[in-house]
């Protein structure tokens, strides 16, 4: 009587099978990983055009209906308190000397911050302070100051209210966040052309930012919320900038376009997302 031996196969992997697995792993991952990066970034760039073009309409809504620009919009400035001047543009920062910024716009292209100056509206060909009533005219009361003391948080951004006009501002002085007309300021004159095409600003016109924070006043009427770019991490301002053209005649603001806080316009961020497509499937 014989008995049957049964015999164990050894079902572990070799290790030169291990090798080739992992090998496999890694070349689909060098494929795969990329196409998800710019998926990731084609996601962005559609959401930012769709907030951008959103919010310019809800502004535009809301002048309609309340025959002003919402109030309470940020003023891209620096304060440091309630209806005192700003000192400055709010700039990229290192808040705590770490080497990495933690409050200011985004320091990255097209450079919104280095397109930027403060410049005081009280001015104007027709009489002091044209600039600024050509901004009054269109219901700008108030605006936001940001502090530059405290770490920024895209949600929560200016905390000081700023007034177009106060007792102590003899001669309506009203300092604003300007886009600088310079025509060697590289990074002005690109958002300058995305905005108004090769014939640029108008004579004796001024374009002024405001950022669409969580405090303005079409929240509730026109918009439901004020967005922010959609890979914004919290440590720079993050909120969509809305873009007024004032005139040194005086007469009535208008709205130039909306960027956001990189200063891209809507072209821009239309092209960028186009090619971020995979595989250069570019749409139109």
């Amino acid at each position: 009587m014989f008995c049957k031996r049964q015999i164990r196969r050894n079902s572990s992997f070799t290790l030169v099978e291990l090798v080739l697995v992992v090998t496999i792993i890694a070349v689909l991952a060098g494929f795969l990983i990329p196409q998800i990066s710019q998926i990731g970034r084609s996601t962005d760039m559609a959401a930012s055009a769709r907030c951008q073009g959103d919010i310019a309409k809800d502004v535009q809504l809301y002048f309609t209906l309340q025959k002003r620009y919402p109030m309470y919009m940020d003023s891209l400035l620096v304060g440091t308190g309630n209806y005192t001047d700003p000192t400055g543009v709010y700039t990229p920062n290192d808040a705590d000397g770490d080497g990495e910024q933690e409050t200011g716009l985004p320091d990255s292209g097209p450079h919104l911050d280095r397109a930027l100056m403060m410049e005081d509206l009280g001015t104007g060909t027709y009489g002091t302070g044209s600039y600024l009533r050509s901004l009054a005219r269109s219901g700008l009361e108030y605006v936001m100051n940001h502090d530059r003391s405290k770490e920024c948080k895209s949600n929560n951004s200016g905390v000081f209210y700023y007034k177009l006009q106060s007792g102590k501002q003899t001669g309506q002085v009203f300092n604003a966040a300007v886009i600088d007309d310079d025509p060697s300021n590289k990074d002005a004159q690109k958002i300058i052309h995305g905005l108004l095409g090769p014939r640029g600003i108008p004579t004796g016109a001024k374009l002024v930012c405001f950022g669409y924070g969580p405090s303005n006043s079409a929240l509730g009427t026109t918009s439901l919320q004020a967005p922010v770019y959609p890979g914004c991490d919290g440590y720079y301002y993050g909120h969509y900038v809305v873009v007024l053209m004032v005139y040194n005649t005086g007469e009535r603001a208008s709205l130039a376009g909306v960027i956001d806080a990189y200063g891209r316009y809507l072209n821009y961020t239309i092209d960028q997302y186009n090619e971020s497509l995979p595989n250069g499937a570019r749409r139109g």
